[in-house]
């Protein structure tokens, strides 16, 4: 599966490419750009084939580490000390604001400033598969997988706590907790918004600093993946933009 998988990738990029050589289509345009974007959501599950390569899970030994920075588990006290249907109810959809956040904001950038598009898509795409390498690298599953189901103290019966749910149920695999993704895609969007539209900056960051809380209320990561996270983020902005820019400077002298 793994092998057919990737086969059928490659046929629907190389599909795309050709149909959107041979004609002007907007539909096959459209699809041509975004369909990275796509294939995260199934490479995301595959990491939890890779995730034990290098370590078995590294989860006890950042229980240790959140004992040793709050002397206590946070994950386990916060929804514990604030769990009601409300306060519940917004965590689940601050964690699913991340869904809509990867997916609108490349729409708008397509959309609304299309001369941006490339760039700022390929440091998003680029973010993601880096976080994959490292959830191989770095295999920690979570409190949400890790702790017994008795100690996780967390209902899931409000309106978005059954979408995340579902979409967890749907895609989420034991893997992935270091850093959390969510969080650093979240501030990578947030950066790319500082530079190309600010209309929606103050929204972008009230939803990033919301994904950094409800991650660790629903018990998906550890307050050190949260910060993982944060740290990373700028880090993948650097790391892909200059890549990007060396892309391109050898395509200029390819052509020139």
């Amino acid at each position: 599966m793994l092998i057919f998988s990737r086969i059928l990738a490659l046929l629907i990029i190389f599909s795309l490419i050709r149909l959107s050589t041979k004609n002007n289509n907007k539909t096959i345009s459209f699809l041509r750009n975004l369909y990275p974007l796509l294939f995260t959501a199934y490479f995301y599950g595959e990491t939890g084939y890779y995730n034990n390569v290098f370590f078995n899970n590294l989860d006890n030994l950042f229980i240790q580490l959140e004992d040793s920075l709050f002397g206590f588990q946070p994950s386990l006290w916060f929804s514990f000390e604030f769990n009601n249907r409300l306060i519940n109810e917004l965590m689940y959809f601050s964690y699913f604001s991340y869904y809509l956040l990867v997916i609108i904001f490349p729409l708008i950038l397509y959309f609304k400033q299309r001369s941006e598009f490339e760039k700022y898509f390929i440091i998003i795409i680029f973010s993601f598969y880096t976080y994959y390498l490292l959830f191989a690298i770095f295999p920690v599953v979570g409190p949400q997988f890790h702790f017994p189901a008795e100690q996780l103290n967390l209902t899931d019966t409000s309106f978005f706590g059954k979408i995340v749910k579902l979409i967890q149920d749907a895609g989420e695999t034991p893997t992935g907790a270091f850093p959390s993704s969510h969080v650093g895609i979240s501030w990578i969007i947030f950066i790319i918004s500082l530079r190309t539209n600010k209309k929606y900056l103050k929204l972008i960051f009230a939803l990033a600093l919301s994904i950094c809380i409800s991650t660790v209320y629903i018990k998906a990561h550890y307050v050190v993946d949260v910060i993982g996270g944060i740290i990373s983020a700028p880090l993948f902005y650097f790391l892909g933009h200059k890549i990007y820019l060396n892309y391109h400077k050898k395509q200029y002298l390819l052509i020139n």
